[in-house]
């Protein structure tokens, strides 16, 4: 143990004589590690006591020839000249705690004196060996002239190392009694600390125990006690140097547990952690008040970083500071080479006397280092005023406008009067420091930023004179002046020895060290002059034709289409008040907006609002008035749009310098529905076969014709727009009669092709078209024409069902009834831009109908095919299109044969038509049908009738009705009253001359409309030959069937003389028509 006087030398250190002999027979105290544990009493009056501790003394004990020796330690106290003094009783007494006589498992390896301090009336010690290495504490108490001794009992806790550390104060558990806190570093592996007190007797009893988290952290080899939050108790600083985390590069740990009033949670109140490798927290001890702030300040220190380091934490009402205020790194320290700098610290006492505490720090370099305070001031009344506070461009001249005044003083922190130190304060004055062009300049350095020296305490205040600079845009924003400083480092030359630091001091590093002010420009925007603005924003896309586009959960919709080449978006902008705080002016009102790469902005109105660059920037207005509105529309070449394009997003920001909080982005969405509108037909959708036979097995069927008759169905299927691509497909699905509910074959399917641009099978999975591998009709190996398959199918079936066949008794087979049993098939369809067809062809299952269906006459199959989009793009639709399709079945086919008719009944027909046919013309004999009259031959011609025009009839060509048309009746009949006949219903028609005797009565006719085109009347031989022109005859048509018609359906015919031709040719609705002289009228 040596002692070294505060000098500038090196090499004036004594060694201090414990006068203490080495008798191999009793005791050895070669190697016994002197000076491992040294601490002083601390007490100022000069009658303070140190204690240097020896954990490796050793007693020797003989057992007949052989010695056992008993490591049990020892420590010894000196007074304060380090001198032994006989009559002080701290001096005198052995201080050897552990029984030598005893063994490792009692006290026998006890190695007291590895820790060990002062209190005032009470001296202590850890011996981490006792109890086979369980360790314990040993507290000596003097109260006046009486002596009392404590330790930790044997709790048989083997090789945990209680009393590794020790320190001991009141203020910790209880406000006055003395608190043992000692360290177990290798408690469950983790490390512990005891909290240890005395409640009776001698022994101590743990009231509190802190458990460490990680294993191998060594957690609680250091302790430190200090008041940090200076609330009167005592927190616990821990360090645990081995705790580390690979990740985050963490090399050792400091735990502080704040004191809440005598008791402390069992989690830390803050960890402090250190650079890997660097065993942060080996040594920590509390150092007193360094910057005399009121709170304790801790040194921890990290040995094993580069060539060590000491941390100083400066304390404040919450605890411990995160940050180190000072790190002091050996390698700094002058020429000297050091290892292991901060392996121990001692600390809290003022060895140089200028009211600051110091700090010794130790290393394994045969070196030890006395860090002296400095001492620290405060600056006081670091403010600047500036004149005006509210700036008016227009009063300001190029020569003053605002005028600056700083101001500075100074007082140490310990609060010593005397301290009149001369010392120069760096100042910096820097305007619009965030801001870009800046606008003011002060008038000495003529920019913005100006640099000063302060001296104190001579000079009191300093005034500047800043100006305003010309055509300055932004004069919402008050104008930030900041100002910052520092004190000027005098330059000294390393030197040892306790020269004074009074001339060296530092500034106070919690106070802060800027300060700043706001100098605001006169404006119309309240009487607070701050301007609270409105800008309120809504945009909408405007397709290029102009319509409203239709709506989703609020969102717009545009129906895709090639042809949208711009769209628009119209953008509304208003500044109105809602409140009496808000809608003033917006200073430097902008919009930007930010256009997704399917847009390219081509143009706006009103023209040269905005600017086209990365992103669309228009100037609303500098500023944008009170209750002002404008409106933009921004046009956009719609470049990127395609069927995958989901949606368009619009970012629209608008900005301002005027206050206003809530000013977000704002999205203009649209999305892109893409809807298909296909057509689907099937041809023929009801198909009317048989089936007949016998049963035949299905391992006999070889051929498709052998399964039954053919059924085919063509489906249309067609859309207009574009290809889906990758993007969906278009499916024609089938819910397909498979089979009956007993399992049996219903509809055979043979083949499904698909026309169009191409052809195709459609082969489903499942292998459910044609599962039995037949042979069809149209071989791969041999393709046909469509139309030569056509005439295969068509001349397939010779026969045909019977025309006259009733269904009697009928049955459904469907499968949403239940009665057959459907299988789904489905297939895609890549292009239906032009019209496709899918042909399903299939074969009836001929033995089954035969087992299960024939007492029935008629079989109704019913299907339904779905055409369907299958898509992931949820703005791409189509509606389902379903068409059912039915097969009726018949039970058997008949050929259409002659009736057989009996001979007897032929021969019998016969006579009977040649005994009617000598009937008839015996009649017309007798009626002188036969008989030539020329009497007609030399009868004049006649022309003309006239028929009302609303009941005549209009032939197609010439005066022959078509042959569809009716037969009509020909009726000639004369008027039977005595006097003169009655004028036609005509205009024109002359007039005749009462001649009664050669007016006959109702003749009818048939004028048949059979080739050649002209109708024959018949007069009965022996008819009256009147001269016509002056008969009242009239010629009435009326329909086969129809005598017994109204009179007014009739249409009417007038003879006339065919002189008279050329004048009812004028008339309208006349018809002219021949009468010949002979027998036949010929119309």
């Amino acid at each position: 143990m040596y002692f070294c006087p505060l000098s500038a030398s090196m090499t004036d250190c004594e060694r201090v004589d414990i006068e203490e002999k080495s008798v191999p027979q009793k005791n050895i105290i070669e190697d016994m590690w002197l000076g491992v544990t040294i601490a002083s009493q601390r007490e100022q009056s000069g009658r303070g006591r140190v204690l240097a501790c020896a954990h490796r003394y050793t007693e020797v004990l003989w057992a007949g020839s052989e010695d056992q020796r008993r490591m049990v330690g020892k420590c010894y106290v000196r007074g304060n000249d380090l001198k032994l003094q006989l009559g002080d009783d701290w001096q005198t007494y052995h201080n050897e705690m552990c029984n030598s006589n005893t063994d490792a498992e009692e006290t026998g390896m006890c190695q007291m004196g590895t820790s060990g301090s002062f209190t005032t009336n009470t001296i202590y010690f850890g011996a981490p060996g006792a109890y086979n290495w369980q360790g314990t504490n040993y507290m000596l108490q003097r109260e006046s002239w009486e002596l009392s001794d404590f330790s930790y009992p044997n709790h048989k806790n083997g090789n945990i190392y209680i009393g590794y550390t020790i320190q001991a104060s009141s203020a910790v558990l209880h406000k006055e009694n003395l608190t043992i806190i000692s360290g177990a570093p290798r408690y469950q592996h983790t490390g512990a600390v005891y909290l240890m007190i005395n409640r009776f007797g001698s022994n101590l009893e743990t009231s509190l125990m802190l458990v460490g988290e990680q294993v191998g952290s060594y957690f609680g080899s250091a302790i430190a006690l200090a008041d940090l939050d200076n609330n009167g108790w005592q927190d616990l600083v821990i360090g645990a140097p081995y705790y580390f985390e690979r990740k985050q590069e963490v090399g050792g740990a400091v735990y502080v547990y704040m004191n809440e009033a005598g008791s402390f949670q069992n989690q830390p109140s803050q960890i402090l952690k250190g650079p890997s490798n660097s065993a942060f927290g080996f040594a920590v001890a509390s150092i007193g008040d360094v910057n005399q702030d009121g709170f304790e300040d801790v040194a921890v220190g990290a040995p094993f970083e580069g060539s060590g380091k000491v941390y100083i934490y400066h304390s404040t009402s919450g605890g411990l500071m995160e940050l180190p205020r000072q790190v002091i790194s050996g390698a700094d320290l002058g020429p000297f080479k050091f290892k292991t700098f901060g392996y121990s610290l001692s600390g809290g006492m003022d060895v140089d006397g200028n009211s600051y505490p110091d700090l010794l720090v130790g290393s394994l370099s045969e070196k030890i280092v006395l860090l002296r305070a400095r001492p620290v001031i405060n600056i006081l009344n670091k403010t600047f005023t500036v004149t005006p506070s509210l700036v008016d461009p227009a009063k300001c001249n190029p020569h003053s406008c605002i005028r600056v005044q700083v101001c500075f003083s100074y007082n140490q922190s310990a609060g010593d009067p005397r301290y009149k130190e001369q010392i120069n304060l760096l100042y910096t004055l820097e305007a619009d420091r965030d801001r870009r062009p800046i606008r003011v300049r002060f008038a000495e350095t003529n920019s913005a930023v100006y640099r000063g020296i302060f001296s104190m305490p001579d000079t009191k205040c300093q005034d500047l004179e800043l100006l305003l600079l010309e055509n300055i845009r932004d004069k919402l924003h008050p104008i930030a002046l900041h100002m910052n400083y520092s004190l000027e480092e005098k330059q000294r030359d390393f030197q040892l020895g306790l020269y004074s630091l009074n001339a060296y001091p530092v500034l106070n590093e919690d106070q802060p060290r800027e300060n700043h002010t706001e100098i605001n420009f006169q404006k119309e925007c309240g009487l607070d002059n701050k301007c609270n603005s409105n800008l309120q924003l809504t945009a909408a896309f405007v397709p290029e034709q102009g319509q409203l586009l239709s709506r989703m959960n609020g969102t717009q919709m545009l129906q895709y289409s090639r042809d949208v080449k711009k769209l628009h978006l119209s953008v509304v902008i208003t500044n109105t008040p809602t409140t009496k705080a808000n809608g003033e002016d917006a200073h430097e009102a902008l919009l930007n907006i930010t256009v997704p790469p399917t847009l390219l902005p081509s143009s706006v109105r009103p023209s040269g609002a905005c600017t086209f660059e990365e992103t669309v920037l228009c100037e609303l207005g500098n500023p944008f008035k009170r209750n002002q509105k404008m409106e933009l529309t921004i046009t956009f070449e719609a470049i990127g749009i395609t069927l995958d394009t989901r949606e368009i997003m619009v970012e629209l920001e608008l900005s301002t310098l005027s206050y206003q909080e809530d000013l977000r982005p704002v999205w203009a969405e649209l999305l892109l529905d893409y809807t298909i509108h296909p057509t689907l037909s099937v041809t023929p959708s009801q198909v009317q076969t048989y089936f007949s036979g016998t049963v035949v097995g299905e391992s006999a069927m070889k051929k498709e014709a052998d399964v039954g008759s053919p059924v085919r169905f063509d489906f249309k299927v067609s859309t207009k727009g574009e290809m889906l691509g990758s993007l969906g497909t278009i499916i024609l699905g089938f819910e397909w009669p498979y089979e009956i509910p007993n399992g049996k074959w219903l509809l055979y399917p043979t083949e499904i092709l698909i026309g169009g641009n191409e052809s195709r099978r459609c082969q489903p999975p499942g292998d459910v078209i044609n599962p039995l591998n037949l042979t069809l009709l149209d071989n791969v190996s041999s393709p046909r024409r469509r139309r030569e398959l056509e005439t295969a199918l068509h001349t397939e079936l010779p026969i045909t069902l019977a025309a006259a066949k009733k269904a009697r008794s009928q049955a459904q087979l469907s499968c949403a009834l239940g009665t057959s049993r459907c299988i789904w098939i489905e297939c895609p369809l890549h292009d239906t831009r032009t019209l496709t067809t899918v042909s399903i062809r299939a074969r009836v299952w001929n033995s089954t109908f035969i087992e299960e269906y024939s007492s029935y006459d008629r079989i109704k199959v019913e299907g339904q095919a779905t055409l369907f989009l299958r898509t992931n793009v949820a703005t791409i639709n189509m509606k389902n299109h379903t068409v059912q399709f039915i097969v009726d079945i018949d039970s058997e086919l008949t050929e259409e044969q002659p009736a057989e008719i009996a001979l007897w009944l032929v021969l019998f027909a016969v006579g009977a038509g040649l005994l009617l046919l000598g009937l008839i013309v015996l009649l017309l004999w007798k009626c002188n049908f036969f008989k030539r009259t020329r009497y007609y031959r030399l009868m004049p011609k006649y022309h003309a009738v006239r028929i009302r025009q609303e009941e005549r009839y209009r032939p197609a060509d010439g005066f022959l009705p078509r042959k569809h048309k009716k037969h009509w009746v020909l009726v000639i009949h004369r008027r039977v009253h005595a006097g003169a006949c009655a004028p036609p219903e005509h205009d024109h028609a002359p007039p005749v001359k009462r001649h009664s005797r050669h007016c006959w009565q109702h003749l009818w006719a048939v004028i048949a409309c059979h080739p050649p085109p002209q109708a024959v009347l018949r007069l009965p031989v022996g008819a009256p030959h009147l001269p016509l022109p002056r008969s009242c005859c009239r010629v009435l048509l009326l329909p086969v069937g129809a005598c017994c018609a109204p009179p007014s359906l009739w249409g009417q015919v007038v003879f006339m003389p065919s002189g008279t031709c050329q004048h009812s040719h004028s008339t309208l609705g006349q018809i002219s028509f021949l009468l010949t002289t002979s027998s036949n009228i010929s119309l």
